[in-house]
Protein backbone atom coordinates (compact mmCIF):
# COMPACT_ATOMS: atom_id res chain seq x y z
CA UNK A 1 0.00 0.00 0.00
CA UNK A 2 1.39 3.90 -0.65
CA UNK A 3 1.04 5.77 2.29
CA UNK A 4 0.31 8.60 -0.17
CA UNK A 5 -3.20 7.46 -0.69
CA UNK A 6 -3.35 6.09 3.23
CA UNK A 7 -7.06 6.38 5.01
CA UNK A 8 -7.93 8.39 7.31
CA UNK A 9 -7.87 5.63 9.57
CA UNK A 10 -4.49 4.67 9.07
CA UNK A 11 -3.37 8.04 9.44
CA UNK A 12 -5.23 8.37 12.75
CA UNK A 13 -3.41 5.18 13.64
CA UNK A 14 0.35 6.87 12.89
CA UNK A 15 -0.59 9.51 15.43
CA UNK A 16 -1.47 7.43 17.81
CA UNK A 17 1.48 5.07 17.23
CA UNK A 18 3.95 7.68 18.45
CA UNK A 19 2.31 7.42 20.41
CA UNK A 20 6.41 0.90 18.06
CA UNK A 21 10.80 -6.17 14.46
CA UNK A 22 7.70 -8.07 12.67
CA UNK A 23 11.21 -7.56 14.17
CA UNK A 24 13.21 -9.33 16.50
CA UNK A 25 12.52 -7.73 19.82
CA UNK A 26 8.91 -7.69 19.61
CA UNK A 27 8.97 -10.75 18.03
CA UNK A 28 11.13 -12.98 21.27
CA UNK A 29 8.62 -10.60 23.67
CA UNK A 30 5.13 -12.20 22.27
CA UNK A 31 6.49 -15.87 21.63
CA UNK A 32 8.17 -16.29 24.80
CA UNK A 33 5.69 -17.06 27.41
CA UNK A 34 5.52 -13.61 29.88
CA UNK A 35 5.10 -13.96 33.52
CA UNK A 36 3.26 -11.16 35.19
CA UNK A 37 5.07 -9.58 38.02
CA UNK A 38 3.63 -8.61 41.03
CA UNK A 39 4.56 -6.87 44.69
CA UNK A 40 8.59 -6.36 44.75
CA UNK A 41 9.34 -7.39 41.44
CA UNK A 42 6.41 -5.74 39.80
CA UNK A 43 7.93 -2.42 42.09
CA UNK A 44 11.95 -2.96 40.81
CA UNK A 45 10.47 -3.61 37.13
CA UNK A 46 8.80 -0.59 37.52
CA UNK A 47 11.42 1.61 38.45
CA UNK A 48 14.55 -0.31 36.39
CA UNK A 49 11.98 1.30 33.76
CA UNK A 50 11.73 4.69 35.10
CA UNK A 51 15.59 4.67 35.30
CA UNK A 52 16.23 3.87 32.10
CA UNK A 53 13.40 6.36 30.30
CA UNK A 54 14.50 9.72 32.54
CA UNK A 55 18.59 8.37 31.79
CA UNK A 56 18.22 10.32 28.40
CA UNK A 57 17.28 13.32 27.13
CA UNK A 58 17.68 12.87 23.24
CA UNK A 59 17.49 9.46 21.04
CA UNK A 60 17.68 9.74 17.30
CA UNK A 61 17.35 6.47 15.19
CA UNK A 62 15.34 4.40 12.59
CA UNK A 63 12.02 3.60 12.93
CA UNK A 64 9.56 0.42 11.94
CA UNK A 65 6.04 1.19 12.13
CA UNK A 66 3.40 -2.25 11.83
CA UNK A 67 0.01 -0.23 11.34
CA UNK A 68 -3.23 -2.48 11.52
CA UNK A 69 -3.73 -4.16 8.31
CA UNK A 70 -0.35 -4.73 7.62
CA UNK A 71 0.74 -1.74 5.90
CA UNK A 72 4.49 -1.28 7.09
CA UNK A 73 6.75 1.71 7.21
CA UNK A 74 10.13 3.29 7.70
CA UNK A 75 11.99 6.55 8.51
CA UNK A 76 14.18 8.64 10.77
CA UNK A 77 13.20 9.75 14.58
CA UNK A 78 13.61 12.34 16.90
CA UNK A 79 12.87 12.58 20.87
CA UNK A 80 13.75 15.36 22.84
CA UNK A 81 12.23 15.48 26.53
CA UNK A 82 9.97 17.42 27.63
CA UNK A 83 7.51 16.82 24.95
CA UNK A 84 9.30 16.85 21.57
CA UNK A 85 9.74 14.42 18.69
CA UNK A 86 9.79 14.31 15.10
CA UNK A 87 9.21 11.21 12.62
CA UNK A 88 10.10 11.51 9.18
CA UNK A 89 8.38 8.75 7.15
CA UNK A 90 10.82 7.64 4.04
CA UNK A 91 9.33 7.45 0.58
CA UNK A 92 6.70 6.37 -0.86
CA UNK A 93 5.06 7.71 2.39
CA UNK A 94 4.73 10.87 2.76
CA UNK A 95 4.06 11.70 6.21
CA UNK A 96 5.86 13.91 8.59
CA UNK A 97 4.77 14.43 12.18
CA UNK A 98 6.58 16.40 14.60
CA UNK A 99 5.45 17.61 18.39
CA UNK A 100 6.58 20.72 19.69
CA UNK A 101 6.12 20.07 23.42
CA UNK A 102 2.64 21.32 23.73
CA UNK A 103 0.99 19.66 20.15
CA UNK A 104 1.76 16.88 17.71
CA UNK A 105 1.22 17.80 13.94
CA UNK A 106 0.91 15.21 11.26
CA UNK A 107 1.47 16.65 7.98
CA UNK A 108 0.94 15.04 4.53
CA UNK A 109 2.98 16.96 2.38
CA UNK A 110 1.45 15.33 -0.69
CA UNK A 111 -2.06 15.84 0.28
CA UNK A 112 -0.83 19.57 2.04
CA UNK A 113 -3.58 18.34 4.86
CA UNK A 114 -1.93 18.88 8.66
CA UNK A 115 -3.87 17.22 11.64
CA UNK A 116 -2.89 18.51 15.04
CA UNK A 117 -3.52 17.14 18.48
CA UNK A 118 -2.52 18.02 22.13
CA UNK A 119 0.55 15.87 22.89
CA UNK A 120 -1.05 15.54 26.42
CA UNK A 121 -4.06 13.31 24.43
CA UNK A 122 -1.38 10.78 22.75
CA UNK A 123 0.19 8.00 24.34
CA UNK A 124 3.71 9.01 24.58
CA UNK A 125 2.86 11.82 26.70
CA UNK A 126 3.64 8.72 29.21
CA UNK A 127 6.95 8.92 28.25
CA UNK A 128 7.73 12.57 27.20
CA UNK A 129 7.90 14.22 30.41
CA UNK A 130 10.61 16.56 32.19
CA UNK A 131 10.88 13.70 35.10
CA UNK A 132 9.18 10.15 34.43
CA UNK A 133 7.37 8.46 36.84
CA UNK A 134 4.92 5.74 35.46
CA UNK A 135 3.41 4.91 37.97
CA UNK A 136 2.67 8.43 38.95
CA UNK A 137 1.80 9.20 35.48
CA UNK A 138 0.22 6.39 34.12
CA UNK A 139 -3.03 3.55 35.50
CA UNK A 140 -0.56 0.83 35.08
CA UNK A 141 -2.39 -2.24 34.28
CA UNK A 142 0.43 -5.16 33.83
CA UNK A 143 3.98 -5.46 34.60
CA UNK A 144 5.70 -8.56 32.87
CA UNK A 145 9.06 -9.97 31.99
CA UNK A 146 10.19 -12.49 28.87
CA UNK A 147 13.58 -13.50 28.67
CA UNK A 148 15.41 -10.68 28.78
CA UNK A 149 12.27 -8.39 27.55
CA UNK A 150 10.60 -5.95 30.50
CA UNK A 151 7.02 -5.17 29.12
CA UNK A 152 4.77 -2.28 30.93
CA UNK A 153 1.16 -1.73 29.49
CA UNK A 154 -0.37 1.47 30.76
CA UNK A 155 -3.24 3.82 30.13
CA UNK A 156 -3.77 7.17 30.91
CA UNK A 157 -4.93 8.16 34.33
CA UNK A 158 -6.67 10.94 33.27
CA UNK A 159 -8.91 9.16 31.00
CA UNK A 160 -7.85 12.14 27.85
CA UNK A 161 -6.39 9.22 25.96
CA UNK A 162 -8.62 5.96 24.89
CA UNK A 163 -6.90 2.72 24.44
CA UNK A 164 -3.34 1.84 26.24
CA UNK A 165 0.04 1.59 25.31
CA UNK A 166 2.43 -1.16 26.08
CA UNK A 167 6.32 -0.72 26.03
CA UNK A 168 9.23 -3.00 25.80
CA UNK A 169 12.20 -2.43 27.46
CA UNK A 170 15.40 -4.76 26.40
CA UNK A 171 18.26 -6.15 28.25
CA UNK A 172 20.24 -5.59 32.00
CA UNK A 173 19.92 -1.80 31.65
CA UNK A 174 16.15 -2.41 30.06
CA UNK A 175 16.45 -0.46 27.23
CA UNK A 176 13.40 1.01 25.45
CA UNK A 177 12.98 -0.25 21.92
CA UNK A 178 9.34 -0.41 20.70
CA UNK A 179 6.18 0.35 21.97
CA UNK A 180 2.36 -0.84 20.89
CA UNK A 181 -0.70 1.72 20.67
CA UNK A 182 -3.24 -0.44 21.02
CA UNK A 183 -6.74 1.48 20.79
CA UNK A 184 -10.35 1.22 22.18
CA UNK A 185 -11.38 -0.85 19.18
CA UNK A 186 -8.24 -3.49 19.88
CA UNK A 187 -6.30 -2.64 16.73
CA UNK A 188 -2.14 -2.25 17.39
CA UNK A 189 0.25 -0.02 15.65
CA UNK A 190 3.47 -0.71 16.45
CA UNK A 191 6.78 1.16 16.44
CA UNK A 192 10.37 -0.75 16.30
CA UNK A 193 13.40 1.81 16.79
CA UNK A 194 16.66 0.83 16.25
CA UNK A 195 20.33 2.13 15.16
CA UNK A 196 19.77 4.53 18.33
CA UNK A 197 22.22 7.04 19.41
CA UNK A 198 21.80 9.66 21.81
CA UNK A 199 22.99 13.29 20.63
CA UNK A 200 24.51 16.12 22.57
CA UNK A 201 21.99 18.19 21.22
CA UNK A 202 19.37 19.01 18.15
CA UNK A 203 18.82 21.92 15.38
CA UNK A 204 15.99 23.60 16.82
CA UNK A 205 14.42 23.46 13.88
CA UNK A 206 13.80 20.17 14.01
CA UNK A 207 10.77 20.51 16.45
CA UNK A 208 9.45 23.64 15.04
CA UNK A 209 5.38 23.42 13.31
CA UNK A 210 6.25 26.66 11.63
CA UNK A 211 8.94 25.28 9.91
CA UNK A 212 6.95 21.77 9.33
CA UNK A 213 4.27 23.95 7.54
CA UNK A 214 6.59 25.42 5.26
CA UNK A 215 8.19 21.83 3.70
CA UNK A 216 11.26 23.10 5.49
CA UNK A 217 13.53 20.16 5.98
CA UNK A 218 16.04 19.89 8.32
CA UNK A 219 19.59 20.64 7.79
Amino acid sequence: MRFRHMTSMNRRFALLGLSALVLAPAAYAQQATPTVLEGAARAEGLAQANRSLNAFQRLQGRFVQQSPGGTRATGMFYLQRPGRLRFEYDPPATLLIVADGSVVAMRDTELRTTERTPIRSTPLNIILGETINLERDARILRVSRAGPWLMITARDRRGQTDGQISLQFFGPNAELRSWDVIDATGARTRISLTDITQPTSFDRSLFRLEDMLSNRRRP
